[in-house]
């Protein structure tokens, strides 16, 4: 094997305890109005809570309380390397929490007289988690990927189904798909066109034209074709798999996943088709994370030109490269009307910030007939 209620009616004596808590409702970490979280990784959304107790407010207390922990787990589950040991001392937990969170936002909440229950979205401050993560030796990354189609075949008999029913390794994948936390962003089919263009006997041949219209067709960067291919042999099944991942525009881009065989009991399939559905999502998910990890100790710096013919494509392209997870600082070192030269101070390797100006069909050339400097930052949508 290689390597994401409804309201409850409250009496009028609730109501006032309900407004009278609002005053104090989350003091030091309230959403501003308007206020988003300046980094996606860092957001953890949709973190359900509820508690009874004594009082509504007693309630409130421990439920946000446990809440922003479930939060954090999440977080660290997110974006921390493969196999690392985050488990530190519980007394700090809350402390730490409290030090490197930005600001809740509430999505829904419902009061009542001794209970508390609410969804919740926790904004984490980027530099202080980076800090925490740098001062423990944890290592991780920030770069969410751009979409990736996941395209799973069942291959029965020369018989390849992807759209057609019954396919269990399409339903292992949205059962998977459907908790999965991380960094990349992998999703099904779901567009009716995808369905009614993309032929699956093309996909087994690995047809560049077929995946890249499957890519256009669900808006993807890249494509995961995953083929598991079972024989049933007497009261077994003998499955294999492969998955390979391309890019956009159909090209092949590298080996994910093999599996030569497994053999299953029959009444075992659906259980282990989960279970291997959730290990190459999150072998998938960790090679991107340590492809992309912030690397402090692997700092450098890097002099690019970036072209500009107007104020705002210059700050347009600033602000961009600025905001990319390799990149700890930008300093402008020269402007001139065709542009400027800025130095990066990076906290990652060029793979990192490559993959990162992707997302943004941007990429880093090397000129080297340039008198300043060779490295230039140009449009990546010339090469499609």
């Amino acid at each position: 094997m290689t390597i994401f209620f409804s309201y409850t009616r409250i009496s009028l004596i609730c109501i006032s305890v309900f407004i009278a808590s609002l005053i104090g409702l989350y003091a030091n970490h309230a959403k501003a109005a308007g206020e988003t979280c300046s980094s996606p990784a860092f957001l953890i959304k949709n973190v359900e809570i509820a508690v009874d107790a004594e009082s509504s407010e007693v309630a409130r207390i421990q439920a946000t309380a446990s809440g922003r922990y479930k939060a954090w787990q999440r977080l660290k589950k997110r974006v921390l390397l493969p196999g690392q040991n985050s488990d530190f001392d519980t007394e700090e937990t809350e402390t730490v929490i409290e030090n490197v969170l930005d600001y809740t936002s509430i999505v829904q909440e419902t009061v009542l007289e001794t209970r508390y229950q609410a969804i919740l979205d926790y904004c984490f401050d980027r530099l202080k988690v980076r800090q925490y993560f740098a001062e423990k030796g944890l290592g991780h990354a920030e770069l969410i990927s751009g979409d990736m189609l996941v395209l799973p075949i069942w291959n029965e008999d020369g018989n390849a189904k992807l759209w057609k029913r019954p396919n269990p390794w399409m339903d292992a994948w949205q059962r998977t798909l459907e908790t999965h936390l991380g960094l990349v962003e992998m999703k099904l089919p779901s567009s009716l066109s995808t369905e009614r263009s993309i032929q699956v006997d093309d996909l087994l041949k690995s047809d560049q034209k077929t995946i890249a219209k499957a890519a256009e067709l669900e808006n993807a960067e890249r494509v995961i074709i995953a083929i598991l291919t079972p024989k049933l042999e007497n009261n077994k099944i003998s499955i294999s798999m492969m998955a390979k991942l391309y890019r956009s525009d159909g090209r092949f881009d590298s080996d994910i996943y093999t599996l030569d065989t497994l053999e299953i009991e029959v009444g075992g399939i659906a259980p282990e088709l989960n279970q291997r559905a959730f290990d190459m999502a999150q072998g998938i998910d960790g090679v991107w994370r340590i492809a992309n990890q912030i690397n402090f100790s692997d700092s450098g710096v890097l002099f690019v030109h970036i072209p500009a013919t107007s104020i705002d494509a210059w700050n347009t392209q600033i602000n961009i490269v600025e905001s990319l997870p390799p990149v700890e600082k930008l300093e402008i070192i020269q402007l001139s009307s065709e542009g400027g030269i800025v130095k990066l101070q990076l906290v990652g390797t060029m793979e990192a910030l490559s993959n990162a100006l992707e997302q943004y069909d941007y990429k880093i050339e090397d000129q080297r007939d340039r008198e300043d400097v060779s490295l230039v930052l140009v449009s990546a949508k010339t090469d499609q």
